[in-house]
């Protein structure tokens, strides 16, 4: 019988593994109580109970952390492939409102009111936090369009951008002083997505 010999063991203290979920964690909260502007890497490290020096070794640069923090609370969609455009759009729709309807939300809405006065970060905030989950829509109209179940000519950048952003304004804090959620106009925005707001008799 072949007897393998452990791996040898490296120097110095093992890694710690739970260090990059507190460290996100700690960037969230950061980011919740002083926006972008007031972010402070020593207050990271102390929320984490870290050194500065582990913060460093993961991410480089202070606009890595926070895209890091900013990307925990982005919309992770999929497309969720049911076979049918309206199966699809319900589940995204679903997905896409219980993710703003979360607390967490709210810390990203804010920072983005900030983040175009950090032109890079900004731009690494759109990629990954606003065009990816995009993408994922445009890819859903996409498939529809191939079935045949939507209309050749109509513009998917336009659609996934209305679909979002409407979901977002229905969940926004102005929307629930006035009494209105994603979760109370599901019905009547997907009709309305679906079918348009002519009459039958108007349409070409």
């Amino acid at each position: 019988m072949t007897v393998t010999s452990p791996a040898p063991v490296k120097p110095g203290r093992p890694r710690d593994t739970g260090a990059d979920d507190r460290i996100l964690r700690a960037v969230v909260d950061e980011l919740s109580e002083h926006g972008v502007a007031g972010f402070r890497i020593n207050n990271v490290a102390a929320r984490a109970k870290v050194a500065k020096r582990t913060l460093y070794s993961r991410w480089a640069e202070r606009d890595d952390l926070i895209l890091a923090g900013l990307n925990t609370l982005a919309l992770d969609l999929v497309p969720p492939r049911t076979g049918g455009f309206v199966g699809d759009l319900e589940a995204l729709y679903d997905e896409i409102a219980d993710a703003l309807d979360s607390p967490r939300w709210l810390i990203a809405a804010r920072c983005s009111f900030e983040l175009p006065d950090y032109p890079d970060l900004y731009a690494k905030f759109q990629r990954d936090c606003i065009d990816k989950p995009l993408a994922v829509v445009e890819d859903v109209l996409r498939d529809a369009q191939l079935r045949g179940e939507l209309r050749a000519g109509i513009d998917r950048s336009v659609a996934a951008e209305t679909f979002t952003g409407s979901i977002a304004g229905f969940s926004s804090h102005i929307a629930r002083l006035r009494g209105v959620s994603a979760y109370g106009v599901r019905a009547q925005f997907l009709d309305m997505f679906l079918h348009g707001l002519r009459a039958d008799d108007a349409r070409d």
